[in-house]
């Protein structure tokens, strides 16, 4: 994984891990000092030399949304999901509830040059699409931006998400209701092995290669 290295920096924080699936472990962000590390995680993240081939804007683009994703992770009512894979942080997701669930980020990045991890963001999903069941929230909506580096419109689609009426100059507000995220999950299902963990508390700085 292409991150600035500083040998002197020891993350001591923890965080709850939840589940995995194949090669990826999901934990939940659980405490201040987690969120203190998101903050230099996003600092440490290089995605020119992560993924080759992209222009100047989209980099930038892609670093806001890591940026936004480790700020949103501050709030006390959202919920935070870090993806890792090989011990590496490789996605990011935020979200809040009330009667609907709103999903106020989510980013990932290789930890391989030039190779995306494999179905991290649908295992972020899977565990968003889980948990807006069981609070029975009736509908999730996001923004999708439209001028990153990839096409994040057409992968909601992929997700049941539909486009709504609200298109602003670089975001598109998308949703989704319980029935069709319950049809997505079943169709998730076949693609990723996951496996429901006891939470358990671990200390990352043993676990994360950064």
């Amino acid at each position: 994984m292409q991150i600035n290295s500083n040998n002197s920096y020891q993350p001591n924080f923890g965080a709850l891990h939840i589940a995995n699936a194949g090669r990826i472990k999901l934990y939940q962000i659980a405490d201040n000092a987690d969120k203190k590390f998101l903050k230099t995680l996003q600092e440490r993240i290089d995605t020119k030399e992560l993924m080759p081939n992209l222009g100047k804007d989209e980099y930038k683009r892609w670093n806001e949304m890591i940026e936004y994703a480790t700020y949103n992770a501050q709030f006390p009512e959202n919920t935070t999901y870090l993806a890792v894979c090989d011990n590496k942080p490789c996605g990011i997701l935020t979200w809040r509830s009330d009667k609907n669930a709103i999903l106020d980020c989510i980013c990932t990045w290789p930890v391989e040059y030039g190779k995306k991890v494999k179905l991290a963001g649908q295992t972020l999903f899977y565990q968003l699409f889980k948990d807006f069941l069981e609070l029975k929230c009736k509908k999730l909506e996001l923004e999708a931006i439209t001028n990153g580096p990839f096409n994040t419109i057409e992968k909601y689609e992929k997700l049941g998400l539909k486009k709504t009426s609200k298109v602003y100059p670089t975001k598109t507000v998308m949703e989704t209701n319980s029935n069709k995220i319950k049809e997505t999950l079943y169709k998730l299902d076949e693609i990723i092995e996951y496996e429901k963990l006891e939470p358990e508390k671990v200390k990352l700085s043993d676990e994360l290669e950064i």
